[in-house]
């Protein structure tokens, strides 16, 4: 008989395939929790088929029920269409509550998981016994899109916008668009097995990006500051010095005959000089020359030589405010500098250049106008030794971990490409592992059969690049022949691994985005959010997301596009009801939160109110409110109190782990994801911030049997210092308060998440649980 006092809540469980119920016994855990008073315990092999939506439907409709619990993957996976499900069936969104019982569970451990999976459903049950339905906020959606980055997948992403009447603001730091693609010289064609001019694909889209009316270009440009949330972003940029007016300039460049300062050419990567003031290349866009504003002297030669007053040496830095819907990060990459691999000697011997170098020097357009030459006497070279995977699949410091996935069909598009112009020169390729994908190994068969006679492959890793007398000597272990081998070589070409563009810490705190090991920007799922951020209302694509080739860049680039023109052309958005709300009847307005609130959320208008759209949901003003008069939808005191309870409502010696849901919980996924182990005594319980938490609910976990705390929170890591700070105040609070209740404050641990360093949060819950046991004996 179900207790008509207490909601209607049903249970579903997911099998998913034998993912969970491997390690987890689905019968005993529906035995279990028939104890529970609930409604009905279903389960299926997969809840996220349409048949296992079917099961649940059907039982919202037809046994009434009030909230449901779903124990299967991360919430972070399928929640939204769960939500979106059961709203079908007439119950409110917000009482479906997901048990995570397979990152968080099933996969963290190879012991039985079913205590584990209870207590993890018995917490989300409790805490729906006590939810209450609550209602998104809609809010008109800025028909306007920033996209940031003006390479080929930012331009791409633009004109797909701007294409379908949207207005795109398209922000680029250097003074041109076109990115990496520019440098390149030639891109491969795995379709006619040759290479083709990059520029003559490049400029035409360069050209439209200029000319389009929708999209305004602002180059010498960076995004300063963010506000707001997905839908209404309001977005402060700043611009220049920009000392030559591109309206007015004629691009005649008789301004660089008269500049007396030379600096290195960064287009040329550093192989050549330019002045000052320059054109980057012919090519670029704006059309108009710049001004290194660092390396001028301001000696005013080029305002005296310009005719059209183009030119003012005393303009300064402006800022511009733009509101926008979403925003699109195209950031792109940087090559892998490899002067700290000290066994290449990079720098320390001319001879020894990139790949990105070697581009330059065999372009036509570049400071050789094509001739391939040593850079140490400008002659040609006999034999050239490529050296792949440099920086990447490497866990030293300054390297990626990952593959960067075009440095062997780049290597091969140089050597291609040698064969065919310069036949008498011999090209050695030192690699780990040959990957060409695709028809891409089409490309990579007809380089090894054209070059038969000048063209040698060899797995191995390189030791050491050295100079004996004129000639370079390049030692490596050739792992078919398993012999140690010295190349006599005039050129070594290394094939450095793809980085992120300079500035991803800046991206995280800027925009709220999280990023991964290697510090690319993390995608919200790579499977079915492969262009979401974590961030709600921004998205990525291309390098900046990952190592990709100019096709993969392209898709991708229309993909965010396209998601991102969803988001547009909704006109309304819902943003989530998780904010905090004041009772006005406990309320003495104080304005102890007002002050206390970074957002300016709060405000003192007849009675304080909160603004919801402007709130983090951090919830710290509750803990601060003398009189108790504020709370926050989604994470009340009595959901805290009932998560905690059904945490602790099975085997003893429990740790409690409260993990902030931006930062801290996914980390906690990923932990699963990879496989990680942490004490099957951690029971996790996901909250917006540590902020949000009080000395009572640490009181009463302890009261309720728990044996330690763990709390994790990334917050910091997101948004920068000031919220660390805070933070680490947060902590002290606790700590200090537990002390005075005479509980030991070493039953606390604290650890700041970082999200690509899962492993430092199982590391930590293993030591914190060994702290545990110390404690205990004492």
């Amino acid at each position: 008989m179900i207790d008509s006092k207490k909601p209607n809540i049903g249970v579903f469980i997911c099998h998913c395939g034998d993912n969970i119920s491997r390690n987890v016994d689905i019968d005993l855990l529906k035995k279990s929790l028939q104890t529970e008073n609930l409604s009905c315990i279903e389960d299926h092999s997969y809840l996220c088929s349409e048949d296992g939506q079917q099961l649940i439907l059907e039982n919202v409709k037809f046994k009434g029920l009030d909230g449901i619990v779903i124990a299967a993957c991360s919430p972070e996976i399928h929640q939204q269409k769960f939500r979106d499900y059961t709203e079908m069936a007439g119950l409110n969104r917000y009482m479906v509550d997901i048990a995570n019982i397979r990152e968080q569970c099933a996969w963290v451990s190879k012991d039985d998981s079913t205590p584990r999976a209870l207590d993890i459903i018995k917490s989300s049950v409790y805490a729906m016994e006590n939810a209450e339905p609550l209602e998104k906020i809609l809010v008109p959606v800025v028909k306007s899109v920033l996209v940031v980055g003006g390479g080929i997948s930012g331009m791409t992403s633009a004109l797909s916008l701007a294409r379908q009447n949207i207005k795109v603001y398209l922000i680029e730091k250097s003074s041109t668009i076109g990115g990496n693609m520019a440098k390149i010289g030639k891109v491969y064609s795995s379709e006619t097995m040759s290479e083709e001019c990059a520029m003559c694909s490049l400029a035409p889209l360069m050209g439209e990006v200029v000319e389009h009316s929708n999209i305004e270009v602002l180059t010498l440009s960076n995004v300063t500051n963010i506000t707001g949330h997905a839908g209404d972003f309001s977005v402060t940029t700043s611009t220049g010095p920009v000392l030559v007016d591109p309206d007015l300039c004629t691009s005649c460049g008789e301004c660089t005959s008269t500049c007396p300062v030379d600096m290195k050419d960064e287009w040329n990567a550093n192989l050549s000089t330019h002045k000052a003031i320059y054109k980057p290349f012919p090519q670029s866009l704006p059309r108009s020359y710049t001004i290194n504003s660092s390396e001028c002297i301001k000696c005013g030669n080029c305002v005296e030589t310009c005719v059209s007053n183009a030119i003012n040496l005393e303009h300064e830095m402006s800022e511009k405010i733009i509101n926008v819907g979403a925003i699109i990060i195209a950031t792109g990459h940087i090559e892998l500098d490899p002067t700290q691999l000290a066994e290449f000697n990079y720098h320390k011997h001319p001879d020894v250049i990139t790949q990105m170098e070697l581009a330059r020097i065999m372009a036509v357009n570049g400071p050789t106008s094509g001739k391939l030459v040593s850079p140490s006497n400008n002659s040609k070279p006999q034999r050239i030794v490529m050296i792949q995977c440099v920086g990447s699949r490497d866990r030293k410091p300054g390297s990626i971990t990952q593959c960067s996935t075009i440095c062997c069909m780049v290597a091969l598009k140089h050597t291609n490409y040698i064969i065919n112009h310069f036949k008498d020169v011999e090209v050695y390729i030192c690699y780990t592992d040959m990957r060409t994908p695709g028809t891409y190994e089409n490309y990579y068969f007809e380089t090894q059969k054209k070059g038969e006679k000048n063209v040698r492959f060899i797995r191995g890793k390189v030791a050491e690049v050295k100079k004996d007398d004129e000639k370079l000597i390049v030692r490596v272990e050739d792992t078919l022949s398993e012999g140690l081998m010295e190349i006599e070589t005039d050129l070594v070409v290394l094939s450095c691994a793809i980085k992120p563009s300079a500035g991803s810490s800046e991206m995280e705190s800027i925009f709220g985005v999280s990023l991964t090991e290697d510090e690319f920007i993390q995608e919200k799922h790579p499977k079915l959010e492969p262009t979401q951020t974590t961030a709600p209302g921004i998205f990525v694509c291309g390098t900046a997301q990952r190592a990709m080739d100019i096709t993969d860049s392209i898709n991708i680039s229309r993909s965010a596009a396209s998601k991102t023109m969803e988001l547009i052309n909704s006109g309304e958005i819902g943003i989530e009801p998780y904010y905090a709300v004041i009772d006005n009847e406990k309320c003495d307005e104080c304005g102890i939160c007002k002050d206390l609130c970074s957002n300016n959320a709060i405000n003192n208008n007849q009675g304080m109110q909160i603004d919801p759209i402007a709130c983090s949901g951090d919830g710290e003003c509750i803990s601060k409110c003398p009189g108790g008069a504020i709370q926050l939808l989604g994470s009340r005191d009595e959901e805290i109190y009932a998560r905690i309870r059904g945490s602790l409502s099975g085997e003893d010696k429990i740790i409690v782990a409260f993990l902030d849901e931006k930062i801290a919980y996914i980390a906690a996924d990923n932990m699963g994801i990879n496989r990680t182990r942490y004490p099957n005594e951690v029971r996790i319980i996901k909250i917006p911030s540590i902020l949000r938490l009080e000395l009572k609910h640490l009181i009463y976990a302890f009261e309720k049997g728990a044996v330690g705390v763990f709390l994790s929170d990334g917050l910091g890591n997101i948004s920068g210092g000031q919220d660390k700070e805070r933070i680490k105040a947060k902590v002290d609070e606790l700590k200090i308060g537990l002390k005075s209740r005479n509980i030991d404050p070493d039953k606390i641990w604290f650890y700041e998440a970082y999200l690509p360093h899962y492993k430092g949060m199982a590391s930590n819950l293993k030591e914190f649980s060994e702290q545990l046991k110390h404690i205990t004996k004492k």
